[in-house]
């Protein structure tokens, strides 16, 4: 609910302002020399609805409900949520990367009666995602979100098939501005040689890969920048109540 009314206010900034809608903030050195893949197709009204990422389609697209769960005994608070979702990459020879990822947060609270309310334990939410390439290698995306900009040196993200790593990193701001935001803007993409891409999940979204990706790698990589696309912060399932 959060990202779309970020989407829906800065679309009405826009109009009133004649400006464009900000990016991300991205490594310069990485933005000079990468490939930025348009988005299109993508509807706010169809959740699960085909959308394209330059070259790429993304189609067989489920977001399932989120499902909660809660407990409260004498202040002591425990709500669970979990949401799974599902999507195919392909590429203009039809070769498809499959993707099936599932969120989850767990938050454990105590009220005092007064209105203060204190968590309990670290409430960290988790992201995984599994993703098949055509020649049956397995990926794997797994993100563990501190859910706080100021302890954004907790999250741990990565993408690895086990031979080879990428390291996830959250941004939380937006290009030539100083202050963050209070949610990830999205997330860039790092080897030991530095970023190789970088998405953008709010306000349309936004791709930008290292051109010379071999074509699988390319692939995968893409892949998990769709199901970012896809994926709504567990978080706002319990503000929305």
């Amino acid at each position: 609910m959060k990202k779309h009314l970020i989407i829906a206010s800065l679309a009405v900034a826009t109009t009133l302002s004649a400006c464009t809608v900000p990016q991300m903030a991205v490594e310069s050195s990485f933005k000079q020399q990468a490939e930025e893949l348009p988005i299109a197709g993508r509807n706010m009204f169809k959740p699960n609805g085909s959308f394209t990422i330059g070259n790429y389609t993304v189609v067989n697209v489920k977001r399932g409900w989120v499902q909660k769960s809660s407990t409260n005994i004498f202040g002591y608070n425990e709500n669970e949520a979990r949401q799974k979702y599902q999507l195919t990459l392909q590429n203009e020879q039809g070769q498809q990367w499959s993707v099936a990822s599932a969120s989850y947060l767990g938050i454990k609270s105590w009220e005092d009666g007064n209105g203060l309310t204190i968590e309990l334990s670290p409430n960290m939410e988790y992201y995984a995602s599994q993703i098949i390439s055509p020649d049956g290698e397995e990926w794997r995306v797994l993100t563990i979100d501190p859910r706080h900009y100021f302890k954004r040196k907790d999250f741990v993200g990565e993408l690895t098939n086990g031979s080879t790593t990428f390291k996830l990193e959250p941004v939380y701001k937006f290009e030539g501005k100083s202050l963050p935001l209070s949610e990830i803007v999205g997330y860039a993409f790092r080897d030991a040689n530095g970023m190789v891409g970088a998405v953008q999940v709010i306000n349309g979204g936004k791709v930008w890969l290292k051109p010379d990706l071999q074509a699988d790698t390319r692939a995968v990589v893409a892949s998990a920048m769709a199901s970012f696309l896809l994926y709504n912060k567990i978080e706002e399932s319990f503000q929305d109540n």
